[in-house]
């Protein structure tokens, strides 16, 4: 057995944290996973917005109102981009369904500018989470993680509350978590 089929992990799903996970990066977060192979895993943390728009990062980007998000730790100066559309943009990479990731930036500007892609069809990330294959086995054996499935309304979501609506339709039990502090014991 390999251990994508062990933990039943794959490009696609949700990993959502632990409550009280005191890793700063990971705390009350949820990652879509865009990558699985037998050597890495690689996803974007899609609940944490940060004070960006795309058009601060991106002088002669098309006049869009989209957020960008905090990916991840890993190459935190480099943009991202998942996006859904009926055909994929040269040199993407398909996740699921009409969900894709990267590919030619141009196309996207372009595509943006005709109106095919509105900001209700496009993530921009600065940074992604990454794990070697046995790096992730060893976090999901300690229960740090809660592995969810897509349910193809990545872009409907509110971030918000993402964390603490994902975590809550796992079980009632993490219920009494998700408006507990960071540090538990200011409580």
């Amino acid at each position: 057995m390999n251990n994508q089929d062990e933990f039943n992990v794959q490009k696609g799903n949700l990993l959502i944290s632990q409550p009280l996970t005191e890793d700063d990066f990971f705390h009350n977060t949820v990652i879509f996973l865009t990558q699985h192979s037998n050597e890495s895993v690689v996803g974007f943390i899609i609940n944490k917005p940060i004070e960006i728009k795309i058009n601060d990062l991106i002088e002669d980007f098309p006049n869009i109102e989209v957020n960008v998000y905090f990916g991840g730790p890993v190459a935190s100066d480099n943009l991202y981009f998942i996006y859904r559309a009926p055909h994929k943009i040269d040199g993407s990479i398909h996740i699921v369904s009409d969900l894709y990731w990267g590919g030619e930036f141009d196309q996207v500007k372009k595509l943006i500018n005709d109106g095919i892609l509105s900001s209700k069809d496009i993530r921009f990330f600065l940074g992604y989470s990454g794990w070697g294959v046995d790096q992730l086995r060893c976090e999901l054996e300690n229960q740090s993680w809660i592995i969810d499935e897509l349910d193809n309304s990545l872009f409907e979501w509110d971030t918000v509350k993402l964390w603490e609506n994902r975590l809550c339709k796992k079980e009632n039990k993490y219920k009494l978590w998700v408006n507990a502090p960071k540090d538990i014991s200011l409580n």
